[in-house]
């Protein structure tokens, strides 16, 4: 095995993609090799990328150890093969800084749903990055179950212009539109995809809102600092 993943690694992009690949495609020969130690911190890493029982026993001892990555890592895979039974551990995880924005992305993804929304809602009011993922995966909780475990408290932050910024001079061209005024947004969902000849941008919105005001359409030629959406946004804090 360890010579096909020399070869195989050969052919991809980043490292650990060729463990993923034969992870997927091979899973009995993967987990034989997940017994050696010598494999343990390329094993860690893939078992986020896939979806087998075999791997809860791995994260379960990940999610204990010592090492912040390991924890963080045995979090992103309880998220794939996690159950209603991991929602204790999870939990438990909220209060560890070093691991708590995987802790808050995890729950949501659990089997018992209505368990874990009080626990996220206790996080809505931390830091802004802690309270944003708090908020989106409670937003995925809820229509997991069909609606909001309680009403919800927000404040409003008020309109977020999102501008063209040029890289290297080069205007952008929209290549799509998703949003149009008048329209309710989730934190982190799409809105608009711009293109030049070095990069693609993505326009996510940061925090929930109504978009209310949109400045382009597709094929639109966009130039530096243009206004191109306009999101009224708000923060759940309850």
């Amino acid at each position: 095995m360890e010579e096909i993943m020399r070869r195989d690694r050969d052919g991809y992009r980043r490292p650990g993609e060729a463990q993923i690949h034969l992870a997927r495609a091979f899973p009995d020969a993967f987990f034989d090799e997940a017994k050696d130690p010598m494999h343990e911190g390329a094993i860690t890493e893939t078992l986020e990328y896939i979806k087998d029982p075999r791997a809860l026993p791995f994260l379960e001892r990940h999610l204990r150890s010592p090492g912040p990555e390991y924890r963080r890592r045995a979090l992103r895979g309880l998220a794939e093969n996690g159950t209603a039974d991991h929602t204790e551990a999870v939990a438990a995880c909220l209060a560890d800084p070093e691991a708590r924005s995987e802790a808050v992305n995890t729950p949501a993804r659990l089997g018992d749903a209505r368990a874990v929304g009080p626990l996220l809602r206790e996080h809505l009011a931390d830091d802004s990055s802690i309270a944003r993922r708090a908020g989106v995966a409670l937003d995925q909780v809820e229509q997991r179950i069909g609606g909001p475990l309680a009403p919800p408290v927000w404040r409003e932050l008020g309109p977020v212009v999102f501008t063209a910024q040029a890289v290297m001079g080069v205007p952008w061209c929209v290549t799509e539109v998703l949003v149009e005024p008048g329209q309710t947004v989730r934190g982190g969902e799409l809105m608009a995809i711009l293109e030049n000849d070095a990069i693609c941008r993505e326009l996510i919105a940061d925090w929930p809102g109504t978009v209310t005001e949109v400045h382009i359409a597709v094929n639109d030629e966009v130039l530096e600092e243009a206004v191109v959406l306009v999101v009224q946004s708000r923060r759940r804090i309850g």
